[in-house]
């Protein structure tokens, strides 16, 4: 989801440097927390200074500062001597609970990675394993796992991208969706829960579909949901088997060419006048926006080797060479795309 952009002064304001630097030290908070399964032991019940100081291995006079910064931050609530979860630390940040995204932040947090940023501009080479790798399996399985506890207010975003693209039953039974690298699901399932013809396969890693069929389940789209466990660069898809392809924040941890690779394998795979849509960070022409998607491009720099945030321009180089037609591009903050698959023309007579 896009974040609110930074605001530039017409003058020189110190402020701008203290924010990101307070940025950092909310994230070294986090980060320790996480790293000391400090919201895992209050949920056991370690609740004072004392008894945290305990059973994490830890002198008091620190554990007292962290927890005061967690309360803070707002992770934790304090009451006299006691602290407690706030509803954040209890979903996300409890070990053993299905929502569980504590790994998942630790990997978006990795300093070590970040701070290598002027490296990774010298060498050309990602830091962390690359997106599309089975590496980085377990972030993805963290990102999708979060979504157990707040599915339902990603509905809301999700119904408004099927109506920007104007996707109805109008006129048909039945419409078969497939989720290209599906994630946690929730963009398919909220067209699934419209509409009781829709038939959606979910294409993912194994992990990450683990989660994916749990949120299916508390959506009530199970039985709709096909789950299928492959490599998204290279799937074994029927050809001509679906009448709308979803990619959502793929494209950009992928080069041009693996874009339109996979765009091919989305145009096989559409009945003609099938349509792909695309819902990923989109540049502007000048590169400057929207939103936060000039920050996204760096974030390529570290999770892939030939990722970017493409403009529109660039987004429709790649889905004509694949083969599609009517590229349009909709009003979004964060990015959105759709285009068809071409008919196939008649063949001419041999002279």
């Amino acid at each position: 989801m896009p974040h609110r952009a930074t605001r530039v002064d017409d003058n020189p304001n110190r402020d701008v440097l203290d924010d990101i630097e307070f940025g950092l030290l909310k994230a070294a908070v986090l980060k320790a927390a996480i790293e000391l399964e400090i919201p895992t032991r209050i949920a056991e019940g370690h609740r004072t200074v004392p008894a945290l100081s305990r059973v994490l291995g830890t002198n008091e006079r620190g554990t007292r500062m962290l927890l005061d910064a967690l309360c803070f931050i707002g992770l934790l609530t304090k009451q006299h001597s006691e602290y407690r979860l706030a509803p954040t630390a209890d979903a996300f940040l409890v070990k053993g609970k299905p929502s569980y995204y504590g790994d998942g932040a630790l990997g978006e947090l990795t300093w070590d990675a970040r701070g290598q940023l002027s490296r990774v501009l010298r060498t050309g080479k990602p830091i962390i394993p690359a997106a599309t790798t089975e590496a980085f399996e377990p972030t993805w399985s963290g990102i999708a796992a979060s979504s157990l506890v707040d599915w339902q207010a990603q509905l809301e975003s999700a119904n408004s991208l099927w109506d920007k693209v104007g996707v109805t039953l109008e006129g048909t039974k039945s419409l078969r969706l497939l989720d290209f690298a599906c994630g946690s699901g929730i963009v398919s399932y909220a067209l699934a829960k419209r509409y009781p013809g829709v038939r959606v396969t979910a294409l993912d890693r194994p992990m990450v579909l683990t989660y994916a069929k749990q949120i299916a389940d508390a959506a009530g789209v199970n039985s709709q949901v096909s789950f299928v466990s492959g490599d998204v660069l290279n799937p074994e898809l029927k050809p001509e088997s679906f009448d709308l392809v979803l990619l959502r924040n793929l494209t950009n941890y992928l080069s041009p060419e693996q874009n339109i690779g996979s765009f091919r394998h989305a145009y096989e795979a559409l009945v003609p006048s099938g349509m792909i849509v695309i819902n990923a960070p989109i540049a502007d022409e000048d590169r400057r926006g929207p939103s936060e998607v000039p920050i996204q491009a760096v974030e390529m720099l570290l999770f892939s080797l030939e990722g970017d945030t493409y403009t529109f321009g660039e987004y429709r180089g790649m889905l004509e060479t694949a083969g599609f037609y009517e590229v349009t591009g909709y009003k979004d903050d964060w990015g959105l795309i759709t285009a068809r698959r071409i008919e196939q023309p008649p063949s001419k007579p041999e002279k």
